[in-house]
């Protein structure tokens, strides 16, 4: 094993340019050379994806890794191939033929990496391939999609397991995410087969993130002042809800002379990009942004976050109030509240939350588009427009995108947003014909273009078609757009050496089955997922009652429970300039007594124990600490005995 790990951190200088592996991924490393079934607990940004990437190199066979995210599937094996680390991907934006084709070359020891969409392990193709790949490591990204408690359940997950059932006791396995409660983490063991598995997590404290919540009706003067402090410590990111009042703030806050813009799926993506940029190099300080505003997205120093509105859930909060701080220097997480908000969400959600027969409805009309008669399958993704199903089917836009989200999640369709633009390439002849073509060339500028292109798309795109992103490209040639088109059409009509297609920016959908007359889900299941979302909606609202510490709210939530209060989230702060709400052990003895009966707020208690309010929570404060008190997410606000 010590070989094994030897070899790893060579590999993480030589591909990556590491000396060492971060805290934590090295337990990890050494537990998948162990064999141990491995579950991964870390926080966005915190190098889950080098846990299994750093290991595939030192496999012999194949690294299996299986994840939901078509576009980050496609960076990372664009990512790895610059590198020099053989990968590609299988998901519904390849048509079958291709499918077939790299599966063919996975059979034949091609590449070190093979990611996969989850639904892609059902098919007829893959239960063929299966048998004949030399698969070392199954890797699960994104792994809380197992769980129907996690936030972004997938049902295509819970059958990983099953589908990889005649390799499963023959390969390891390493499971990751950055957000798994207690229930998810239970659910994801049970659901992989892990019995007894390495559980390595980094925790979810943020010690210098100062959690706030402002209390008040009149939000939007609370929102300039705390712009306008929170300017004064650096950058910031406010996460203004819709389209139009991301809008509305750019401008107002830019007219009080903080520049700042807008960011939102309404925008074109080059112009999204280029605003991103701007953000992360410091021209642009302030940032409003809908939720679109997320993955991917790197600025260490990032002073604070700010949410206009209340986030659905705490997995969503904590993930996007986190971009804050991420280089562990003073950072502020701020969430705006007045006591309408939570009302306002709820009514939102279940508004805009389809039934079944809407699902169906939208499903119906969504195949009539793409012409998909009865019992008939799309052979691959085709652009699609939400405005063409609202029209269609006279429907809201909320309705629409909410469904399209469900059939998405439920594997009915495979939906790919704000898919990059990229170029398309396959060599025409092999490697040594290449070679030879490029040293005849008299054009030394030509056969640099060309030697340049095959480190670009690497060996891959001798045997199958290879994609990379069309700026990508750009940059590693320094050759503006048109210039690579001109280039590129000479190279394929009049040297028939290669072909290529350029793929604009578009969101593409798949309808991943034959068309059938009705879904392939219950009432039941749909109702079921319903009823989780609320749950989750409460779980937040819970975090914005509480009167103790954020911090222990947040990290309960996520099943650490040896958080003790931080001392410096607003609850905290207050406790501790409160001097005339001091307890004795005998209050701490009276409010724990009352706990051990029921649950309370801390205005409820106050009330059946005569104490006053602040002497209350400061010793609710206490018993947290002695770990004889807990929140209780499910009742938000209110404290129970442990």
């Amino acid at each position: 094993m010590q070989d094994l790990f030897q070899k790893a951190e060579s590999n993480l200088q030589k591909f990556w340019g590491f000396e060492s592996f971060r805290p934590g991924q090295d337990e990890v490393v050494r537990s998948v050379f162990e064999g141990n079934d491995t579950l991964v607990l870390f926080p966005t940004g915190g190098g889950k994806s080098l846990c299994y990437q750093v290991p595939a190199t030192v496999f012999e066979g194949l690294t299996l890794v299986i994840s939901p995210l078509v576009a980050l599937m496609q960076d990372q094996v664009q990512a790895l191939k610059a590198k020099g680390i053989s990968a590609t991907f299988i998901n519904s934006t390849i048509p079958p033929f291709e499918v077939e084709q790299r599966l063919v070359n996975a059979r034949n020891g091609m590449y070190k990496l093979l990611y996969c969409a989850p639904e892609r392990l059902k098919t007829t193709l893959w239960e063929a391939e299966l048998p004949n790949l030399n698969i070392d490591l199954v890797a699960i990204d994104e792994a809380h999609c197992i769980s129907e408690w996690g936030h972004d359940f997938r049902p295509s997950y819970r059958d990983i397991r099953p589908s990889l059932e005649r390799i499963a006791d023959e390969v390891r396995w390493i499971a990751l995410t950055a957000t798994a409660t207690p229930e998810v983490q239970k659910d994801i063991k049970s659901a992989l087969g892990f019995e007894e598995p390495k559980v390595i997590s980094q925790g979810f404290s943020r010690p210098n993130l100062k959690w706030w919540v402002v209390n008040s009706p009149k939000k939007k003067q609370k929102l300039t002042e705390a712009v306008q402090k929170g300017a004064s410590q650096g950058d910031g990111l406010i996460y203004g809800g819709t389209r139009k009042n991301c809008e509305n703030l750019a401008d107002r806050f830019s007219s009080l002379g903080i520049k700042t813009e807008a960011y939102h799926a309404g925008i074109e993506p080059e112009k999204r990009k280029a605003i991103q940029q701007r953000w992360i190099s410091g021209k642009t300080p302030l940032v409003a942004a809908t939720n679109a505003f997320g993955m991917g997205i790197d600025k260490p120093d990032c002073r604070y976050v700010i949410h206009e509105e209340m986030p659905y859930s705490l997995e969503a909060y904590y993930q996007e109030a986190g971009r804050a701080g991420r280089d562990g220097k003073e950072s502020f997480p701020i969430l705006l509240y007045r006591e309408s908000d939570y009302q306002k969400a709820y009514d939102r959600l279940e508004e805009s939350y389809p039934t079944l027969d809407e699902l169906n409805y939208v499903y119906q009309i969504l195949c009539d588009s793409f012409n998909l008669a009865l019992g008939s399958e799309m052979e691959r993704a085709q652009n699609f427009e939400v405005k063409q199903i609202m029209k269609r089917g006279k429907l809201s836009y909320g309705k629409v995108r909410s469904a399209m989200r469900l059939l998405d999640q439920f594997d009915v369709i495979s939906m790919q947003q704000d898919m990059k633009a990229s170029v398309e390439l396959q060599f025409t002849i092999g490697s040594k014909s290449l070679k030879s073509f490029r040293e005849d060339i008299s054009n030394a500028e030509k056969a640099e273009f060309i030697d340049k292109l095959e480190r670009i798309f690497g060996p891959s795109a001798f045997y199958e078609r290879t994609q990379a992103e069309v700026d990508y490209v750009l940059e590693k040639l320094g050759i503006r757009r048109n210039a690579l088109i001109k280039a590129l059409n000479v190279l394929m009509q009049n040297d028939q050496i290669l072909l290529f297609e350029i793929h604009e920016q578009r969101d593409l959908v798949r309808v991943l089955e034959a068309r059938s007359k009705k879904l392939p889900f219950t009432k039941n299941e749909i109702e079921s997922h319903r009823k989780n979302l609320f749950r989750k909606l409460e779980r937040m609202h819970g975090f914005v009652l509480t009167e103790t510490c954020r911090e222990v709210y947040l990290r309960n939530y996520f099943g650490d429970s040896n958080a003790e209060p931080c001392g410096h989230c607003d609850n905290c702060l207050r406790s501790k300039k409160s001097h005339s709400a001091d307890f004795t052990s005998e209050d701490a003895s009276r409010v724990l007594a009352n706990l051990k009966t029921s649950a309370y707020t801390a205005g409820e208690l106050s009330q059946v124990t005569g104490l006053k309010k602040d002497t209350v929570i400061q010793a609710i404060q206490f018993l947290i600490k002695e770990e004889k008190v807990k929140s209780v997410p499910s009742d938000p606000g209110k404290y129970s005995a442990s």
